[in-house]
């Protein structure tokens, strides 16, 4: 069967209007001087390679609180900056989805010319936020040996298990499932409550609610999030809530490109004389599987317009046991051919392309598409 698939996604994120669409990333805390007196007036800036806008600002209230939300993932330095006081900078803090930052600072009398940097262990507790989830990071899709969907990463996270089966794999430890369709549940929660996003917008398929339809490449994502309590009401289950992050392009140009493969030959047999003695002719194997992607990233117009596209291409054929093509496919009754081996193939490409675009410096817009072709 071959089927072509594709899907769209447009974030409209007017960051006054829909903060809550794409990721809840934040940073914030409480600004006060060394004798633990708040300080209204800080004016707070966040800096960071992430942002498209390069910096985004806020203003402590009178109780020498500030927030600033809708921000990218990544790693962010933090400067404040008062009359009377000396500059403070906290660099190294590393935001994650959905991962609220908590930066409280002190600020010490001084002359506004002198800066005072800070570099430490960025945040690790999320102390704002109830809901209950893991992100799978780049550097852990990239490190973790494991098949590169957000299946493989998912079943590591304790009490997570996997439902159904995609090319007659259970756990796909190599990649062997092609396209996997597979579904993840805890609590004892149903696989088909789990549901899928696209930075916060669903992509579920037409044919059935738990999965999304087209294949999309591994290395057009920066961040899978898994959500599996205390989800939003935008979740219409209570099931695990896989968000795909998007990656992003920038103002320098960067790429990258991956391959694996499984040859026949190294996969491991459990094959012997007493499989035989009870009548099995032959067992689940692989014949062709490999997986390629290439990507790039960078600016069309600085600080203003980005792109970041990947293609990706993978074949799964595998044998699949008990299964025989016919000695004569146009009889009536179906003789199988055990010499035969009949086999469960999949093959698909697929090319995804997102772009972003400050249209404003308080409104930016982001456009995510994926176009391809599956064969199986």
């Amino acid at each position: 069967m071959m089927r072509h698939v594709g899907v769209g996604v447009l974030v409209i994120a007017g960051l006054l209007l829909l903060p809550a669409v794409t990721s809840a990333q934040a940073i914030g805390g409480t600004v006060s001087d060394s004798t633990g007196s708040v300080l209204p007036g800080v004016t707070v800036e966040v800096r960071s390679p992430a942002l498209i806008e390069q910096v985004r600002s806020a203003v402590t209230n009178g109780a020498g609180q500030y927030q600033i939300i809708d921000l990218r993932p990544g790693t962010y330095s933090v400067t404040f900056t008062l009359t009377g006081f000396n500059v403070l900078v906290r660099e190294g803090i590393e935001l994650t989805s959905g991962f609220t930052a908590a930066v409280d600072v002190q600020l010490r009398v001084g002359a506004i010319s002198e800066t005072v940097t800070v570099s430490g262990a960025s945040p690790l507790v999320d102390v704002q936020n109830t809901a209950a989830n893991r992100v799978a990071t780049r550097e852990v899709i990239d490190t973790v040996p494991s098949a590169r969907t957000f299946q493989g990463l998912g079943v590591l996270i304790p009490g997570v298990v996997l439902g159904g089966q995609t090319n007659n794999v259970l756990q796909d430890v190599g990649g062997q499932s092609g396209q996997s369709h597979m579904t993840l549940a805890i609590h004892g929660g149903r696989t088909r409550d789990q549901t899928v996003h696209i930075d916060g917008l669903s992509t579920e398929a037409s044919t059935r609610e738990d999965s999304s339809g087209p294949y999309i490449p591994d290395g057009a994502i920066q961040e899978y999030v898994f959500d599996y309590s205390a989800n939003g009401a935008e979740t219409e289950t209570g099931g695990v809530r896989v968000n795909h992050i998007p990656a992003e392009g920038g103002n320098n140009f960067r790429g990258g490109a991956f391959f694996s493969s499984s040859p026949p030959a190294w996969q491991g047999s459990n094959f012997d004389d007493r499989l035989r003695a009870l009548g099995v002719n032959a067992t689940n194997r692989v014949k062709e599987q490999w997986n390629a992607e290439v990507k790039l990233g960078g600016r069309i117009v600085p600080d203003k317009l980005w792109f970041f596209a990947t293609y990706g291409r993978f074949v799964a054929d595998e044998y699949v046991l008990g299964t025989y093509y016919a000695q004569d496919p146009r009889a009536i009754r179906a003789v199988p051919d055990l010499s035969r081996q009949a086999l469960s193939e999949q093959n698909a490409y697929s090319t995804a392309v997102r772009l972003t675009w400050q249209a404003t410096p308080r409104n930016k817009f982001t456009g995510f598409v994926v176009n391809g072709m599956q064969h199986s």
